[in-house]
């Protein structure tokens, strides 16, 4: 017994660890430390565990003492963590079967606070969330024209890469349209720069509209709009444009009323690289505009 005191005073007596031994046929504690102590009260010894840590029976904290028979010999320490509501801490908890002072089966428990580890990881898990939200703004931003909120050039550069790709190795057909809004100086000059944003926000919403999930569309560069057709041929792509010339036509535009549109359409052709791809379709929408405006031109 001198020993087993000997042991309590060096080792268990002084150390801020919650250190309590329970009976697992009567659920009760059978010994609390000072730490104990101070925490529960001086007549903690005795009460029953589940009143002690609402909570820690029912789940895998403090595991199964009264579901398990303590062997002969001690095993390993079943570890888990504990969140108590009344003094608001976090715990590790190690548990372990043992034999007692007098032979019996208990189970023996030492928890340690761990607040502040919990808190550094709620900071890391916070961070890391931040991070992640700042990367995805990062990527939206690198490839979306913040005017609009359509793709920017850089997209639709990569954008027809991949079409381009798609159309050498399978041989599937795509075509470009490229949208010019009509006089779009007069309204800078006439009406300011910021209802020229409007108009251009607006144009770009109709486009989009009515153009295919499966089409990318973005800004090509100051007023002109870019869309890449997918599986389309030459004539269904001249469809679609002059249906997106007559829609833009007839809508009453913020503060300007009516505008219009030129369009001009290509289909890749094979042998040509993405280069002499976007030379003819510039080229047709430079022709619908010298042409009167308002009209749709197509390079086959």
């Amino acid at each position: 017994m001198q020993d087993f005191d000997r042991f309590l005073l060096t080792v268990v007596y002084d150390i801020p660890n919650l250190i309590f031994v329970v009976d697992p046929e009567s659920g009760r504690i059978v010994y609390a430390n000072p730490s104990m102590h101070e925490r529960l009260g001086d007549d903690c010894v005795g009460r029953a565990f589940g009143d002690q840590f609402p909570g820690a029976g029912g789940s895998h904290c403090f595991i199964g003492y009264k579901q398990h028979a303590v062997e002969q010999e001690q095993g390993p320490p079943q570890q888990t963590e504990y969140y108590d509501d009344e003094s608001e801490n976090w715990y590790h908890v190690q548990q372990r079967q043992i034999r007692w002072i007098d032979g019996t089966a208990k189970i023996v428990c030492v928890l340690s606070e761990i607040n502040a580890l919990k808190r550094l990881q709620k900071d890391l898990t916070e961070a890391h969330a931040t991070l992640a939200f700042k990367n995805r703004e990062l990527e939206i931003s690198a490839k979306t024209d913040r005017l609009t909120s359509l793709y920017n050039r850089y997209h639709l550069d990569q954008a027809l890469q991949t079409e381009y790709q798609r159309f050498r190795r399978y041989g599937k057909p795509f075509a470009m349209l490229l949208a010019d809004c009509d006089h779009f100086k007069e309204v800078n000059d006439t009406f300011g720069h910021q209802t020229g944003d409007i108009v251009l926000i607006e144009l770009a919403r109709l486009l989009q509209a009515n153009l295919r999930a499966t089409d990318t569309l973005g800004r090509w560069g100051g007023e002109e709009f870019l869309a890449i057709l997918p599986e389309t041929g030459l004539a269904n792509a001249a469809q679609l444009a002059d249906k997106l010339r007559d829609k833009i036509a007839s809508h009453d535009f913020p503060v300007v009323g009516r505008k219009t549109a030129s369009f001009g359409v290509a289909e890749a052709r094979p042998g040509e690289d993405i280069k002499e791809l976007i030379a003819r379709v510039d080229q047709a929408l430079y022709l619908a505009k010298n042409q009167g405006r308002n009209r749709v031109e197509v390079n086959s």
